[in-house]
């Protein structure tokens, strides 16, 4: 199992910036990039990585204008292409890899199963934990939705330059964080998460939420169903979707479905599993998740 010490911190240059992130296991092992969840932060990990082999190198990641990682500039999109352009710029540019696999839980998931399609030979196995695909659209949805997310990111640009935060004592940020969710956070979890994302504004007990508000915009730009279908055809890699029993779809099942059978056709190895537990599996079952993710990166493999 990999050691329980405390993870080597990492920051990766970027043009505005820079994404947080840490190491930690074999430096020569198995390359394992894990990505989280939307407007959480690599903490999504934390108990879920000491149930995992020691003989990976795993690389946890912040997402930008999430956890640590550094905010968009104002007037620049949160979206699955800049997401795209961001792990790319991190498995490339920074850790030089050619080669690796990838855990992500839903966002992350979304984000790293599109970019397996555009880089079809760099990804070799990958995770999704409940999540199946990057959000899109019908074509009737495109230009209606485009107009009214549009009009909300410029809303945003609004609120990110107006001068006033809102704090709050870091319990009851707490109690925020698990009632956004509908309580699918525990309050464990939520603390856990609040450890990277929570910033402390003055003296006292004055907190606020790290994260950018603008990634409370994510559909300023989205794919068509079909368009990304199409992408989603490009991948190669193994996949292994685990999804959480108590967790619901996020889009038409019709839509799923599809997806479904566009791994099925193209992938080298499609597996689905369900495990109990809600949508923050990582956090909320982690010994019924980590078996499967050991199982499945380690199968004909010389560990």
């Amino acid at each position: 199992m990999i050691s329980t010490s405390a993870p080597e911190d990492i920051s990766i240059p970027v043009p505005w910036g820079h994404i947080s992130g840490n190491v930690r296991g074999n430096p020569n092992g198995q390359r394992v990039l894990l990505v989280h969840g939307w407007t959480d932060n690599l903490g999504t990990f934390d108990l879920l990585i000491p149930l995992l082999s020691e003989s990976y190198y795993l690389v946890c990641i912040d997402l930008p204008g999430h956890g640590q990682s550094s905010h968009f500039p104002t007037g620049v999109p949160y979206n699955q292409i800049s997401y795209i352009a961001s792990i790319r710029r991190v498995v490339r540019n920074y850790l030089k890899w050619t080669k690796f696999d990838y855990i992500g839980h839903s966002l992350g998931g979304a984000i790293g199963i599109m970019y397996s399609a555009i880089f079809p030979t760099e990804v070799e196995r990958f995770i999704l934990i409940d999540y199946i695909k990057m959000l899109s659209w019908s074509n009737e949805e495109t230009y209606l939705n485009f107009g009214k997310y549009c009009k909300e990111f410029l809303a945003l640009d609004r609120q990110r330059m107006g001068v006033h935060t809102m704090a709050f004592p870091l319990a009851k940020l707490q109690d925020l964080y698990v009632q956004v969710t509908g309580g699918d956070l525990s309050q464990e979890a939520a603390g856990i998460l609040l450890k990277r994302g929570a910033r402390q504004l003055n003296a006292g007990d004055n907190w606020t939420f790290t994260r950018d508000v603008a990634i409370r915009n994510p559909g300023l730009f989205r794919f068509t169903h079909t368009t990304t279908l199409s992408i989603l055809e490009n991948i190669r890699c193994e996949v292994l979707l685990i999804k959480a029993t108590g967790s619901r779809l996020f889009e038409p099942k019709n839509i799923c479905d599809a997806t479904t059978r566009v791994y099925e056709n193209n992938c080298k190895l499609y597996k689905y599993i369900e495990v109990p537990g809600n949508h923050f599996l990582p956090l909320s079952n982690p010994t019924a998740v980590a078996p499967h993710i050991n199982r499945f990166l380690l199968s004909n493999r010389n560990v």
